[in-house]
């Protein structure tokens, strides 16, 4: 039935490159996607063998292409938001201070300060902040 294979359908629409530089967050927002769209493939194909006349072939093909959707959008936007915070002028020395006092890496430190616009006070603010 449909939903005997739903879940293994969620897993084939990640690919190893679409986790390459992604967070726990971008993680946990794929894992959902995925179980939405799982849920979505149950109501498509009624959920049993009979399938009441529903072609179970098109319903996965359109869930799974639904899921693509969903992925594809979600990358856009994160593309979008790494453009926007590429574009944040840092200080160097600021970068300095933040990987001294936090003691993260380089490359985090300066996310985190792109993400506040720069302000070195404001990114410390947000590791005491958790």
């Amino acid at each position: 039935s449909l939903a005997a294979r739903a879940p293994s359908l969620g897993s084939e629409q990640q690919s190893p490159s679409a986790d390459a530089g992604m967070g726990d967050d971008d993680e946990e927002v794929v894992d959902n996607t995925a179980k939405a769209n799982r849920a979505d493939m149950n109501k498509l194909g009624g959920g049993g063998d009979d399938d009441g006349g529903v072609d179970s072939d098109a319903a996965k093909k359109r869930a799974l292409e639904m899921a693509n959707d969903d992925l594809k959008k979600e990358k856009e936007a994160e593309a979008a938001r790494l453009k926007e915070l590429m574009a944040v002028k840092i200080s160097q020395e600021d970068v300095a201070t933040i990987v001294s006092e936090i003691e993260v890496e380089k490359k985090a430190a300066e996310m985190r300060l792109r993400e506040h616009g720069g302000d070195v006070v404001a990114a410390l603010k947000s590791y005491v902040k958790g």
